[in-house]
């Protein structure tokens, strides 16, 4: 059964999302060469959604890009490590450095009335990617009604408190459901390196800038863009499954001799079913199997 969307004020504990601080001042100019959204484009009223690729242009993280209290990156915490590895050297030569900030946890949020009960005070944002921001608090749109909040340790009982009492907590699985139904994926370990950015629909999310300039897999990314022909789009299914997923894995047609697209996210239901973002093929067919899997699939 899916997750439904709440009908009141919901609050999300997001455990598996990090943030990383990018100190120095030439920090702004660092990243706008290693990620794809530009990132002049981020002040204290707006942030922006990006790909951090490798130079073959194959998607490594897929971050949020904020200024608040300098400059900070937002994306899972079992890349937060392999991120910040990855661009210390070249951040090096900037005189930048990066940094887990531990003291600062990660918190979804869904408004549904804004007369009912809020995580803080203020006016919400309905524009997507603008900021609502307090000393201790920054929340922000992702769309649909859908906030991201970056929460001092100092401030994060207070605001959980009354969501608890209420039964209005909802966890990371839930939340991650629901994004994934409204088009929203995840990079995982295991598929850090996999996908172009064109392979899982960025060029249609506002996380690609074309004018921005160089920024690493920026020359194979626009040669896919404006010479490539499209073959494939990222889907949202539901599938009836209980096979152990994992993203990356090919899916092939009903016979196995021929690779229709791949996994790139999923997230399990109830009664064996499951949401799943798909790159498939325009032509597909819609009896397919997994690879390493001997059970066929309806999409």
């Amino acid at each position: 059964m899916h997750p439904s969307l709440p009908t009141q004020n919901t609050l999300f504990d997001l455990p598996h999302l990090g943030v990383l601080n990018l100190l120095g001042e030439k920090g702004p100019e660092f990243l706008q060469g290693q990620i794809s959204c530009d990132v002049h484009q981020v002040n204290t009223h707006t942030m922006r959604q990006g790909a951090l690729c490798n130079l073959k242009g194959r998607v490594l993280a897929l971050p949020d890009v904020i200024a608040w209290h300098g400059l900070k990156l937002i994306l899972p915490q079992n890349l937060l490590l392999q991120t910040q590895k990855s661009l210390t050297a070249t951040a090096m030569l900037s005189r930048v450095t990066l940094e887990p900030a531990t003291h600062y946890h990660v918190l979804g949020f869904y408004l549904h009335d804004a007369t009912q009960a809020c995580p803080i005070e203020g006016t919400w944002p309905s524009e997507k990617y603008k900021l609502l921001t307090q000393d201790n608090v920054c929340a922000y749109h992702i769309g649909d009604n859908f906030y991201l909040m970056l929460v001092h340790a100092s401030l994060l009982e207070k605001i959980k408190t009354p969501f608890i009492q209420n039964n209005l907590l909802q966890n990371e699985q839930t939340w991650h459901a629901l994004r994934l139904q409204h088009g929203e994926i995840q990079i995982y370990p295991e598929s850090r390196g996999l996908f172009l950015p064109h392979r899982l629909g960025l060029q249609h999310t506002g996380h690609l800038n074309f004018n921005k300039g160089c920024y690493k897999g920026q020359e194979i990314i626009a040669r896919t863009h404006y010479r490539a022909k499209t073959k494939h789009a990222m889907k949202i299914l539901t599938i009836e499954t209980s096979m152990t997923l994992k993203p990356g894995l090919r899916i092939m047609t009903e016979d196995g001799t021929r690779e229709v697209g791949e996994l790139v996210d999923f997230s399990y239901l109830d009664n064996n079913q499951v949401v799943i973002a798909a790159s498939l093929l325009l032509e597909h067919p819609n009896t397919i199997r997994f690879e390493d899997h001997e059970h066929i699939v309806m999409l």
